[in-house]
């Protein structure tokens, strides 16, 4: 079972595509629409989906914009566009931010499920790929290897594609096997990985915010700031005032 998100501002046309694609698909599991392209983000965030239908022309961010902040965190989804512009700038556009195809509105019934039976046969056929060399034992040995090289290497300005560069294999199926064998994705493993650190720097030393920020591989010092709080509730500066004092419980991602 897939998960699709739809992503259009437009309430008609998103009831017309979620009845089109109920009635073609037994195999998707259509999960809450976005309105807006940073809805269509924080839905993506939130629910992972393997599909996205996004309309390029809606308010905040259009539907590249929210293609572009999308593949950050889910760089394997497949995202059909939504678009009235027939143009080949457009399609090169769309296709280095890694969009499988796109539809001109309004939107054909037979040219919807056209794009989302390639969707869906692409994500078949990695899921194919995924299973045939999970069962090897080099790249078991691989995954062990990318583990230990992010344990060590976390407070440099470490990527997936570098990481994967390091293990030989090519970062697309690096980040689902990845994803396969932890049960969470890169940047999260990561992040992770770098609050764990910041954590017992906060309460076992006197360095400042900045310092440790630079330390666990943040440059901007804001952005820690923005991510610890996410992850725990509370700034770096909190944090050290409330737990000093107290024995650290900290778990490895």
């Amino acid at each position: 079972m897939y998960k699709l998100l739809i992503a259009d501002d437009e309430a008609f046309e998103r009831k017309t595509m979620r009845f089109i694609l109920k009635k073609s698909f037994a195999n998707l599991e259509i999960i809450e629409d976005a309105k807006t392209g940073d809805e269509a983000v924080q839905l993506s965030r939130k629910c992972k989906p393997h599909i996205i239908i996004m309309d390029i022309k809606m308010p905040e961010k259009n539907g590249l914009e929210a293609q572009k902040s999308i593949i950050k965190f889910l760089p394997n989804i497949k995202t059909i566009i939504l678009t009235a512009y027939d143009n080949f700038s457009f399609a090169q556009s769309a296709i280095k931010l890694g969009v499988v195809d796109y539809i001109l509105k309004p939107v054909k019934p037979d040219e919807l499920k056209e794009s989302l039976n390639k969707a869906i046969y692409l994500l078949k056929n990695e899921d194919a790929n995924l299973n045939s060399f999970s069962d090897s034992s080099n790249d078991r040995d691989s995954i062990h290897e990318a583990l230990k090289f992010i344990n060590k290497n976390f407070s440099e300005n470490i990527t997936l594609e570098s990481v994967s560069e390091h293990v030989h294999l090519t970062s697309h199926y690096f980040s689902r096997y990845f994803k396969n064998s932890t049960g969470v994705n890169f940047i999260e493993y990561l992040t992770k990985l770098r609050i764990k650190e910041a954590k017992r720097l906060l309460v076992s030393t006197s360095k400042s915010i900045s310092r440790i920020s630079l330390d666990i591989g943040y440059v901007d010092s804001a952005y820690f700031s923005k991510v610890f709080m996410k992850y725990e509730g509370v700034s770096p500066h909190k944090y050290r005032l409330n737990e000093k004092r107290h024995p650290l419980d900290l778990e490895m991602p």
